[in-house]
């Protein structure tokens, strides 16, 4: 062989050596990101099912994906039980201190949900100049970068979006939707278990008919309080209410025009008190609620009895179909527990029933109370 033919045939070798490192590289990088995905699938799948609150659950697995793909922001919506609206569950990079809700068909998630078709914006810029829309939520800033939406589906229904963006053009590309559109249906059935186990643990808490707590939380609730008003020396007070003449107006009206007014009653109840901060509002049973009020002392707790019972007696109630004004009334008594007080649930809970008979005995439709001393 010549030299000639020698350097030839070197020279070939070396650039066959380079096409086979070259193509070694991206196998190489081929497989590693194979890997990363199936890293990804396989700890995605862990957590959902580790976890059983949806928020929790959405902030690791977005953490998890956030190893994978490039994104700066992320939302998630959930589509109410009516398929009405999205609701906005979860969001990462976005300035949002308020709840937000989508119609279908409104917005880049709105189309997605109604849809049922996935969204790669690879340009936000002409995407914001031909749609003039929105991507995560209403008046959001417009800026540059790239756009991946999916619609998360269930048995072939979609029950929510999930939305990513990056703030540089093209930086989402086919393949990460594509991962994402594979990784979608993980995504969807850990929402509809922590869904199904949030309505789950709601319906044992919660009276079905008026949305309050149930017998079983009040009795838990209220033996908490007592022992946290025992360490912390401070007040805790316990309204029992009762509608007055209830039978009457199940005879009267039947027992569905009962139901309505035990449901308007219970709003009132949540509207005049502090249910949806401290007080722990309770059905009771039948037609008494109770009211576990902590850090409250007996005037000021008699002051709120007396709010309820005015706004009950002042409040139309629909009586079929007719509006009838002071036709209900309730009874109220009240026990508070002090720190020079060692009672326990029993105790307590028999004080305002004691006192709840002293106003049904008295006439009604007002507030007794008995002092915890006596």
């Amino acid at each position: 062989m010549s030299g000639e033919l020698f350097k030839n045939r070197i020279s070939q070798l070396e650039q066959s050596l380079e096409q086979s490192q070259s193509q070694e590289k991206i196998l190489s990088e081929l497989l590693e990101k194979k890997l990363n995905e199936i890293y990804i699938h396989y700890h995605i799948s862990r957590t959902i099912g580790s976890l059983h609150d949806l928020q929790d659950m959405l902030s690791k697995v977005t953490a998890i994906i956030k190893k994978c793909l490039p994104f700066e922001r992320i939302s998630v919506y959930i589509l109410n039980e009516n398929n009405k609206y999205l609701e906005l569950a979860f969001s990462s990079g976005l300035d949002i201190q308020q709840r937000i809700t989508v119609p279908l068909g409104n917005g880049t998630p709105g189309r997605i949900a109604e849809n049922g078709e996935h969204v790669h914006i690879h340009d936000l810029s002409i995407f914001y100049e031909t749609f003039k829309d929105f991507i995560h939520y209403p008046g959001e800033k417009i800026r540059d970068g790239s756009y991946i939406g999916i619609a998360l589906k269930a048995n072939n229904a979609t029950i929510g979006v999930l939305g990513m963006d990056n703030p540089t053009k093209h930086s989402l590309g086919v393949d990460d939707m594509d991962f994402m559109t594979i990784l979608s249906h993980q995504l969807a059935a850990g929402i509809e278990k922590a869904l199904l186990f949030s309505k789950i643990q709601h319906l044992s808490q919660h009276d079905e008919l008026t949305g309050l707590y149930n017998y079983r939380i009040f009795q838990e609730r209220l033996l908490q309080e007592i022992k946290r008003s025992s360490r912390t020396h401070k007040p805790l007070s316990l309204l029992m209410l009762d509608i007055d003449n209830f039978k009457q107006v199940n005879d009267t009206y039947g027992h569905q025009v009962g139901d309505e007014v035990l449901k308007e009653l219970s709003n009132i109840i949540v509207n005049q008190s502090r249910c949806s901060a401290i007080d722990v509002c309770c059905r009771y049973g039948g037609e008494e609620f109770a009211i576990i009020m902590p850090e409250l002392e007996l005037h000021n707790a008699i002051n709120v009895a007396d709010r309820i019972r005015a706004a009950v007696e002042n409040h139309a109630f629909t009586l079929k179909g007719q509006r009838v004004q002071g036709a209900i009334t309730v009874s109220f008594g009240v026990a508070t527990l002090t720190e020079n007080d060692n009672l326990g649930i029993e105790e307590l809970i028999k004080k305002a029933d004691e006192a709840l008979y002293l106003s049904k005995k008295d006439g009604r439709n007002r507030v007794s109370y008995i002092p915890t001393g006596r």
